[in-house]
């Protein structure tokens, strides 16, 4: 009889422990709504119903957090929504997800461009409100917008890459108009088999400066809000994605089984449209459900945004940051996120993040990675390759606008010799801003001044790399440290040296899981 008693209480205890151990051991180490590692093989049809309906992830998210709070005991210290214990409120501990997930990647290309500040021909005449316009911006040739647009959309489809990122500011100030027919542009890529995906910038939504430019006059027009925006760009992205922020155009959209695009909205534009950017706490909160989703599974994701993860100018230094950047970066990092693609700067700029200078190479860090604008020369597009290994190789490329207008039997001289005319009309946009900003010289040391600020933001633009102590033996800039030091334009003269002195339009990028960790 005794026996028997003690078999029943043994088997008693153990299904107490299966009732009741074994589901919060479950939730310790997998998020609601999401698949665990041991899962990844399922089709992508049931990933998208199961795992990627933001609504479900929500409602599970919350429905969570009440039965944790309800809850005597902690579900496991840092783990997002453990509780006390015992009345004392333990020390916050950051969640870690434990080790990654090694898997072979399927190789993948992506090209990525930024900052089209696309403007439509029948909202200008070309003439003097926009030769305005021309002269007091920072380069770009929106003269031919339209003939550069084309002869990157024959290069994309010509490449035939996975997808083709557009990390926002597609058009110049929001216009309806120019949204609709850039989308129509972008249906014809569709329609050639390129998959898409865009993301708004900070000109794109509610924004009151939405222009068109006849003779002497500039008239306002009307802009879309952020689900006009939506409604236009449904077919690029947001119809075709697995999950959605609850609060923002951001998206989360499967390339393929081992690569996934988070295609981030980083724009402030309700109730006003603003400059800077940032990512909302509840954005950021769907963020790290996608990722803890896709590091168990030992997926990559390659998320782009349009403003910026990290300073990387010495010379724009003012809201091109994303707000809580530091929140944004420790999220994207607890979870080994390779890089970042971002815009917004319309110059090219690669830089891994280092929590310390001097952290070796051999330490992770995500980089980041910035398009200089698809039209300012040397009008650039990026391409990167996804290997089996992880790991990532990365390039610029320019648009040959040149070669697009001969096949096309163009007669246009500008476009036939389209590498002379942009350099030159850059050249001569920033002399003449440069010039007006100098007073009290001869006009020959003037000259000289802003020749030498002119071929340095040109090369500024384009990513290329600077040897800083033979740059400061040239006459230009001796000029510029006898005449100009200290001032502004000096200070980004050597901004734009320094920030030239590493390599910008070329990164090898291995595979994280194989970096130290701190």
């Amino acid at each position: 009889m005794k026996k028997k008693v003690l078999l029943l209480l043994l088997l008693l205890f153990v299904l107490s422990a299966v009732i009741f151990a074994l589901p919060r051991l479950i939730r310790r180490h997998a998020v609601p709504g999401v698949l665990t590692a041991d899962s990844r093989e399922l089709a992508a049809e049931t990933m998208k119903e199961s795992s990627f309906s933001s609504e479900t992830v929500r409602r599970e998210t919350e429905s969570e957090k009440e039965s944790e709070e309800e809850s005597e005991e902690p579900v496991g210290p840092g783990y997002p929504g453990s509780g006390t214990s015992g009345g004392i409120e333990p020390e916050e501990t950051e969640y870690d997800p434990g080790e990654p997930v090694e898997r072979e990647k399927q190789p993948t290309s992506i090209i990525f461009a930024s900052d089209m500040h696309y403007m439509s021909p029948s909202l200008t005449d070309y003439g003097k409100a926009f030769q305005e316009l021309a002269d007091d911006g920072d380069g770009k040739v929106e003269c031919y917008m339209t003939q550069i647009w084309q002869a990157f959309a024959d290069e994309v489809i010509a490449l035939k890459p996975d997808a083709l990122v557009l990390s926002g500011d597609l058009t110049l100030n929001g216009e309806w108009m120019n949204h609709e027919e850039f989308a129509a542009r972008l249906g014809a890529l569709k329609d050639a088999g390129i998959t898409v995906l865009v993301i708004p910038g900070n000109h794109d939504i509610n924004n009151p400066y939405a222009t068109s430019y006849f003779g002497d006059e500039q008239s306002f027009i009307e802009s879309v809000t952020a689900r006009e925006f939506r409604e236009i760009y449904g077919p690029f992205g947001y119809d075709g994605a697995v999950s959605y922020a609850p609060d923002s155009l951001s998206y989360l959209y499967m390339l393929n089984e081992t690569t996934w695009m988070l295609m981030l909205d980083t724009c402030i534009y309700d109730p006003v449209n603003e400059v800077g950017g940032r990512i909302s706490e509840d954005t950021l909160e769907w963020l790290e459900l996608c990722l803890q989703s896709a590091y168990f599974q030992g997926i990559t994701v390659i998320p782009a945004g349009h403003h910026n993860l990290q300073e990387l100018s010495r010379v724009f230094v003012e809201e091109c940051v994303i707000r809580n950047y530091d929140e944004v970066t420790g999220v994207l990092e607890r979870y080994l996120t390779p890089l970042y693609f971002s815009g917004h700067l319309h110059v090219q700029r690669i830089l891994k993040h280092r929590k310390e200078p001097g952290t070796p190479d051999s330490t992770y860090g995500i980089w980041e990675i910035v398009s200089n604008s698809l039209i300012i020369p040397p009008c650039q597009y990026g391409y990167l390759t996804c290997n089996v290994d992880g790991s990532f190789s990365y390039q610029t490329r320019n648009v040959d606008v040149s070669g697009w207008a001969a096949a096309h039997g163009e007669t246009n001289g500008d476009l036939l010799d389209f590498e002379a005319f942009s350099e030159a009309y850059l050249r001569r946009i920033i002399k003449q801003q440069t010039y007006k900003k100098i007073d009290g010289l001869p006009e020959e040391i003037s000259e000289e001044l802003a020749d030498f600020y002119a071929e340095l933001y040109r090369n500024y633009c384009a990513g290329g790399r600077v040897n800083y102590s033979e740059k400061k033996k040239e006459p230009g800039y001796k000029l510029w440290d006898r005449f100009m030091n200290p001032s502004m334009q000096f200070r980004q003269v050597e901004g734009m040296m320094k920030d030239g002195m590493e390599e910008n339009n070329y990164a090898e990028i291995p595979n994280p899981i194989y970096l130290n960790r701190e």
